[in-house]
């Protein structure tokens, strides 16, 4: 069953990485340590021998030496990584560049918001402001959103004559 895990985690984070060429230790080291209970040691040499070919070898050989690699774990998420990265590499050409953007945004503050609320409590007041900070934005968007669906943009290209007290007055734009 555990084997089924390693392909899912290297087949959703190579699919992430091949669209947006993250992966490692953004989304390799917390996935291991939330989904299969590894320490923050083990999690990034695992992460490290997953990226070998020719990035960690260096690097994933210490690691190794001091036994803070999984090598079945690195090896199936290997596999899966590799087929995940080609796989969805060709949906870039249909990402729009904002949405690109805001994903990528959106997803770097949950796992920082994730590591901090794992801390101590001075890191925990500053998660809760992150979050804050968070929900103003996506309501921002929100109303954003909402105000380009549902308000007609003003008409000020019109020109309309007024009249002041009976008397007809230079132009003015309609509004």
């Amino acid at each position: 069953m555990i084997i089924v895990v390693y392909l899912m985690i290297g087949l959703v984070i190579g699919s992430v990485s091949g669209v947006m060429g993250i992966g490692g230790g953004v989304l390799l080291v917390p996935a291991l340590i939330w989904l299969c209970g590894f320490k923050s040691n083990e999690a990034a040499g695992t992460s490290l021998a997953v990226l070998i070919p020719p990035i960690g070898l260096p690097a994933a050989w210490r690691a190794y030496n001091a036994n803070y690699v999984d090598l079945e774990a690195a090896l199936w998420i290997a596999a899966a990584f590799t087929i995940g990265a080609y796989a969805s590499r060709g949906l870039v050409e249909y990402i729009s560049d904002y949405w690109f953007r805001l994903a990528f945004g959106l997803l770097m503050m949950f796992v920082a918001f994730r590591f901090m609320l794992a801390s101590d409590s001075e890191a925990a007041s500053a998660a809760g402001g992150l979050g804050a900070a968070c929900l103003a934005w996506v309501a921002y968007f929100g109303l954003k959103m909402l105000g380009r669906r549902h308000l007609p943009p003003p008409s000020l290209g019109q020109l309309v004559q007024t009249q002041h007290e009976g008397r007809p007055v230079d132009r003015d734009y309609q509004i």
